[in-house]
């Protein structure tokens, strides 16, 4: 307990000495007292202990209690983006999900249209950062350069102090990894805010560096960057693609709540019945989740016997003074689901990564839990076994005073088995990932693997 008090205490010293140094400006200018920030942090505590069924999943009451009071007790006048940067460690102590913390909307809006930007897309990966796209005005800074510093900041103390304030499934740092990899400008503003300019460290080779000086970018000027500089287009929603020469359709959608996806999945299998396909790739990379209902009819045309969903769903029933008491509860999620009639017999591929979260990845638990298919890919950000949802309740709340915004997740959702709970995701049969000069060249090595596969 003494090791835990002493660790979580410097996790504050070090979260003060940040917020000191990097305050917003502007529009973030009022100041709360140490009561108005009280009453924020007394409703927050009180939301995670009675209706996050999750809460001591990972983190024991006790422990949790003392993180709790200590921030409390060190409380001292804030802004609300200091309060934000100085509450947001808590994500990762309590490690759900579905937790998530963000600014307040007024605040966000007025910097989106207001203020500059850090003007480069980023990748990290094996504790590197690197430039994904230049979006600056310096056009020398070339794609694949790596960022050593920012601003004077080594990028590994950057990305810990940011890392520690992302929401995980467990012990899976997957999904925080993708988070900062999706939204890097954004979640450094909301820490940091909006210097003017950004003063570069480059690894330019193995022995040597340099820096540059670069501009910040509106957002507007940011994304007229992106448009004009880089050719891609954006997908849609839901993609279906048939290769008659190798027998295979590959169908893809970046969320279970895409309208029509229903109606698509039968349409899918419609398809497939009618034509000699062999080989189904389902690319559920980047997924963040949504709707059950479709996940369950996807399963049920790709497994030939009835199959569960969820094994059980739960919320709190009260909380107690030493633990919570959760209740059973009902759903049509729940339950013993039929397979369809022109059920899918061939083989079948799923692709996954750091993204495939939620209801993404309880449906590549099943695909597993099942033997049905091979994973490839990454460790899927969500949990394999268990995580939370919201049912019942209004999505999020808003602190009375700051005006932060908490997602209001309460029930605990269980794939499998509790029991087998590890804290990771669903790990893939193939390990495959894609590297940075892979992105830049816009090469898919796990697309390329799937379809080794499906030739040899």
């Amino acid at each position: 307990m003494a090791i835990f008090r002493k660790r979580f205490l410097f996790l504050i010293l070090i979260t003060f000495q940040t917020v000191a140094s990097s305050g917003q400006k502007g529009k973030d200018a009022t100041l709360f007292s140490v009561e108005e920030l009280q009453n924020d942090f007394k409703y927050l505590r009180k939301r995670y202990e009675n209706e996050l069924a999750n809460v001591y999943l990972y983190v024991s009451k006790q422990n949790l209690d003392m993180a709790f009071d200590s921030l409390y007790q060190n409380l001292s006048p804030m802004t609300a983006m200091e309060f934000y940067s100085y509450i947001t460690p808590l994500s990762s102590l309590i490690k759900d999900g579905h937790s998530n913390l963000f600014p307040p909307a007024d605040l966000t809006e007025y910097y989106n249209k207001n203020s500059t930007f850090f003007p480069f897309t980023i990748y990290w990966t094996n504790n590197k950062m690197f430039v994904l796209k230049n979006l600056s005005a310096d056009t020398t800074i070339l794609p694949g350069a790596e960022i050593i510093s920012i601003n004077g900041k080594e990028v590994q103390e950057i990305m810990d102090f940011l890392l520690r304030r992302q929401v995980r499934d467990g012990m899976n740092e997957n999904y925080a990894n993708w988070i900062l990899n999706s939204y890097f400008r954004e979640y450094y503003s909301y820490h940091f805010g909006h210097p003017q300019r950004y003063e570069l460290g480059l690894k330019t080779n193995s022995t040597s560096s340099e820096i540059k000086n670069v501009a910040a970018l509106s957002k507007e000027q940011i994304k007229w960057n992106n448009q004009t500089r880089n050719t891609e287009i954006a997908g849609p929603e839901i993609d279906l693609q048939i290769d008659t020469v190798t027998s295979t359709v590959t169908f893809s959608f970046k969320s279970w709540d895409t309208k029509g996806l229903s109606k698509e999945i039968e349409r899918l299998f419609t398809e497939i019945e009618k034509k000699p396909i062999k080989n189904l790739v389902l690319d559920v990379r980047d997924n963040q989740g949504g709707d059950f209902k479709p996940a369950i009819l996807m399963l049920s045309y790709l497994l030939d016997k009835p199959f569960e969903y969820f094994t059980e769903v739960k919320s709190v029933s009260r909380a107690t003074v030493s633990s919570q008491v959760l209740r059973s509860e009902t759903g049509n999620m729940l339950g013993i689901h039929q397979p369809q009639k022109n059920v899918f017999k061939g083989k079948l591929y799923v692709l996954i990564n750091g993204g495939s979260f939620s209801n993404t990845a309880s449906f590549c638990s099943r695909i597993k839990f099942y033997k049905r298919g091979v994973l490839i890919g990454e460790e899927t950000g969500g949990n394999a076994t268990v995580f939370s949802g919201v049912f019942g309740l209004r999505g999020s709340v808003t602190l009375t005073n700051t005006k932060i915004v908490a997602d209001n997740s309460n029930y605990r959702m269980t794939v499998t088995d509790i029991n087998e709970n590890t804290g990771r995701g669903v790990l893939p049969d193939v390990p495959v990932r894609n590297s940075i000069s892979n992105l830049i060249d816009d090469i898919d090595v796990v697309m390329q693997a799937t379809k080794n596969l499906i030739k040899n």
